[in-house]
């Protein structure tokens, strides 16, 4: 097994997508989700290339299994027949070489398992690594969606706060507008009153003067 591979599926399975945003300070949040996402879609292929590697050793040492099994039956057949013959000459070549096989079947056998072993870690790594895909494509599609709703709200706030900041100008100016008005009304009245009560009392000098 290749012990990369197997770093790098559970490096990315383990991560959550938070912890991967936060180590990657240079790029976006979307653009580092992306990116993740791109590594999980090269490692399932890296895993699928090891997989069909495994997959043919398997067929291959199968075969080499199987044929060192119908040696052995053969080498039997052959054996019997040389002993009943009283054969021994042609007998003893032929179990010194049952002997060889018998050594090797066991390993033939252990290498099959192992490789079947292999094959089965394999399928379940493409299977989590797939999975793991979809959960960050959904965490991706959510963390966008947030985003522009984000934006949305910001826009909002920043209209409405340039909305309340006219709505303000314009009332200081009708009410500087009212304001100036009834300055102008009051200095009239003021005026008005100056004026009756020096003409009240220049009536009043008059008529001390009868």
């Amino acid at each position: 097994m290749n012990e990369s591979i197997t770093s790098r599926v559970s490096r990315l399975i383990s991560g959550s997508i938070n912890a991967i945003v936060d180590k990657a300070e240079s790029l976006s949040p979307e653009l580092t989700m992306k990116e993740t996402i791109r590594e999980v879609d090269s490692t399932i292929d890296d895993v699928k290339v090891l997989l069909g590697k495994e997959t043919i050793e398997l067929k291959k040492t199968k075969a080499q299994f199987e044929n060192e099994k119908a040696k052995y039956e053969k080498l039997t057949e052959q054996i019997e027949i040389a002993i009943s013959q009283e054969r021994d000459d042609l007998a003893k070549p032929a179990i010194s070489r049952q002997m060889d096989i018998e050594t090797q079947i066991p390993i033939l056998e252990e290498t099959v398992s192992q490789i079947e072993k292999n094959i089965i870690k394999l399928e379940n790594y493409i299977d989590a690594l797939n999975a793991k895909k979809r959960e960050m494509q959904e965490e991706l599609q959510e963390f966008i969606k947030i985003t522009k709703e984000q934006k949305v709200s910001s826009n909002i706030d920043s209209n409405v706060e340039k909305a309340e900041e006219a709505f303000s100008r314009v009332n200081r100016g009708i009410s500087s507008k009212f304001l100036n008005k009834d300055d102008v009304q009051l200095a009239e009245l003021d005026k008005l009153t100056r004026d009756n009560r020096v003409a009240e009392r220049l009536q009043s000098l008059k008529a001390n003067k009868k």
